[in-house]
């Protein structure tokens, strides 16, 4: 981004301290993700865990996104507020350092996604008030990137120490830097807007089902994101079971997956500001999926590393080309009513889709090749639905916010 920007000196200072401050929490939540996504899964196999506790813990971050539909009525009304559930969350991952009962790995990880998921509806308002549409595409990029690059360097560091200190020691070392960049949220300048408006999950739900861009997406990313879903708990059968990965191995997988996504975000995000965010997902929809089928056969690290990189790429595509398309279709106000409304959808379908795979595999019906096949079959319907959404913005460069206030000559028409 330009690093001048021609608003007044008061208004390009806030943005500036708004910034940095939003990479700073991106980073701490980066290495809480990338040890609770990629190292406690592998924890958990090694302490025994079976492929339905796998799924289980695969099916956290869903269940706390379900429980992210009340955001409207105990989630945060400000960004101190923010600050202290994603702190909270954090800290709970702290408990790991006196025990690694399978119970407790879930409930921690559980109590981890939810200060994500409750806190997420308020931080997609929260850029909307910073930052004007034009740089948000950009903004939100890097962001993004902060995020997976610090992810990065937490797998490469975890996935050293992991085998020589333990799994769990690492991931409350990591809880803690997570727990200690959160304070970075009460930092923030925030300009004046209307409280919140309070709502219930189907107000929520509602918001989605009222805009037709938004209602297709969501079948579509139901589909697709589903077959993911399902998926992810069996890469651990596929890392440990199959080939073989030592802790160190698994990290460098979550290298390469967060690599691929810093390298790539920034760039989606000018794409996303150009051509719309519906193009990222057709692609990364494509890319993820051709990456599933590559870890469905793969017979070697050497083969299954490739298709990490191409999942981080898809990652970064699909997790970018949602939130400007949820923003791109609702007001400041509706916004977080719409992500809140994102989640429990979401949310509902990922919750079962881990135990459809991990149960037909835990039970004998399928080897785990045969169901990562199925999932992909799954995420490739999504993938074709995605070619069918149409009539979302196309390089529409409006502020959604009067509290940025630009000088007459640098607002673009609506």
């Amino acid at each position: 981004m330009e690093r001048t920007l021609g608003w007044p000196r008061r208004v390009e200072r806030a943005f500036w301290r708004n910034f940095t401050l939003d990479l700073t929490t991106a980073a701490g939540v980066g290495v809480t993700l990338a040890l609770v996504g990629s190292i406690l899964p592998s924890v958990a196999r090694k302490e025994g865990l079976d492929p339905i506790g796998l799924a289980a813990l695969g099916a956290a971050p869903f269940l706390a996104n379900l429980l992210s539909g009340f955001a409207g009525r105990i989630g945060p009304q400000s960004h101190r507020q923010t600050g202290l559930i994603r702190a909270s969350g954090a800290a709970l991952l702290l408990v790991l350092l006196v025990t690694s009962a399978p119970a407790v790995l879930i409930l921690a990880a559980l109590g981890f996604w939810l200060s994500l998921s409750i806190s997420a509806p308020f931080q997609l308002r929260l850029w909307g008030a910073m930052y004007p549409s034009r740089l948000r595409g950009r903004v939100v990029g890097a962001v993004g990137t902060s995020r997976a690059a610090a992810a990065a360097v937490a797998a490469l560091v975890a996935g050293v120490l992991a085998d020589r200190v333990g799994g769990t020691t690492v991931i409350g070392f990591g809880a803690l830097i997570g727990a200690v960049t959160a304070v970075a949220y009460l930092g923030f300048r925030v300009p004046p807007t209307a409280p919140a408006p309070r709502f219930s999950p189907r107000d929520a739900v509602r918001i989605l089902q009222d805009r037709p861009v938004l209602r297709r997406i969501v079948l579509a990313q139901g589909l697709y994101g589903g077959g993911l879903i399902a998926a992810a708990p069996l890469y651990a059968l596929v890392f440990i079971d199959r080939l073989g990965m030592s802790l160190t191995q698994v990290g460098v997988v979550g290298i390469l997956g967060a690599g691929a996504t810093t390298l790539s975000y920034y760039a989606w995000g000018a794409a996303a500001d150009r051509f719309g965010p519906i193009r990222l997902l057709r692609i990364g929809s494509v890319l993820g999926l051709s990456s599933l089928l590559v870890v469905a056969v793969a017979p070697s690290v050497v083969v299954l590393w490739p298709a990490i990189v191409v999942a981080g790429v898809a990652g970064a595509a699909i997790d970018l080309g949602i939130n400007m398309t949820l923003s791109d279709e609702t007001t400041l106000e509706t916004r977080a009513m719409s992500l809140a409304g994102w989640n429990t959808v979401t949310g509902a379908r990922g919750l079962a889709a881990p135990f459809v795979a991990g149960g037909l595999v835990q039970f004998g019906v399928l080897d785990v090749t045969s169901a990562l096949v199925l999932c992909a079959v799954v995420a490739a319907s999504g993938v074709v639905l995605f070619t069918r959404v149409a009539g979302a913005r196309t390089g529409r460069l409006t502020t959604d916010t009067s509290v940025v206030r630009l000088p007459a000559a640098s607002v673009e028409p609506a």
